[in-house]
């Protein structure tokens, strides 16, 4: 017997996922249809794959065993599709992407995409802000920000936070006015655009507010990171692009307060995503998902 593939791919989105609605976020389909997927499998199977509960879903024994034999298949269906009918032009995927993401968090993952697809080849193009026409000429856009429009769809990657973060010889240097939390008389560096975050962070944390002087300012975090390395100032960032300098002790944090960000990073693609989108996407949202207990 050969279960309907619908279901199939809605059983495996939401066994990946845990949760029906990221499943239904991923396959760009409604909450409900993806519910009833799920229903016609177990009806098919006259077994429960699902145990439900408010705090989601989780895999019945059944469904655990199942599970890796359709993500399994389906994997090797979607590669063997792509290298049998496959379109020539398809072997290159074009991204526009943020300078300081690509840097920070793409680049040190993508040795584990080519393992999985080898045939694809990247062409990334670095930019610091969102295009005013999404997905013009690439296939896919991870931007700091976004443009909404009609002819394509957004998903936000993470829930970030604004910190602040130093150098140790300046944390050393000005630990006087860091412990008096007298942020106005530091030196900063200051990514443009940016500067109304310092008033909603010193507001969020009840400081006292007192913009303090930009010593440094330049268009991008990636950049202003390494100013901040070399001692320049202290730094208002965003948590994805400082993460693994404050793991590896290149930067400390200057302050324990922070802020949740308003502003995210943004996975923009056409509504009707190829092979090829599909795949770096399935790739992206298990690196995304592998990463979240960090």
């Amino acid at each position: 017997m050969l279960p309907p593939l619908r279901a199939l791919v809605a059983f495996e989105a939401v066994a990946r996922l845990g949760s029906i609605g990221a499943a239904a976020r991923e396959l760009c389909v409604t909450q409900a249809a993806v519910s009833q997927q799920l229903k016609s499998l177990e009806t098919f199977f006259d077994t429960t794959l699902f145990e439900r509960s408010s705090k989601g879903v989780r895999l019945t024994s059944a469904a655990q065993q199942y599970q890796p034999i359709v993500s399994g298949s389906l994997a090797h269906l979607k590669l063997q599709t792509q290298i049998l009918f496959g379109e020539k032009e398809t072997d290159v995927l074009s991204l526009r992407v943020n300078h300081t993401f690509c840097h920070n968090w793409l680049l040190p993952r993508l040795a584990s995409f080519y393992q999985k697809y080898p045939f694809i080849r990247l062409d990334i193009q670095l930019v610091d802000w969102p295009s005013t026409t999404p997905c013009q000429n690439v296939d896919i856009e991870l931007t700091n920000g976004k443009v909404e429009s009609e002819d394509t769809h957004f998903e936000r990657l993470f829930q970030e936070h604004w910190q602040l973060v130093c150098s140790s010889e300046f944390k050393e240097r000005y630990q006087e006015q860091l412990d008096a939390r007298d942020f106005a008389s530091l030196p900063t560096v200051q990514v443009k655009g940016y500067r109304e975050n310092w008033l909603q962070w010193l507001s969020h944390n009840q400081f006292e507010m007192s913009l303090p002087q930009v010593q440094l300012e330049i268009s991008n975090s990636l950049h202003a990171l390494e100013a901040v390395k070399q001692g320049v100032g202290v730094l208002l960032v965003r948590s994805l692009a400082v993460t693994e300098l404050l793991k590896k002790g290149e930067v400390v944090l200057a302050s324990d307060a922070f802020m949740p960000a308003e502003s995210a990073h943004y996975l923009i693609t056409k509504h009707s995503r190829s092979a090829k989108v599909s795949f770096f996407c399935d790739w992206l949202y298990h690196q995304i998902e592998s990463a979240e207990p960090e």
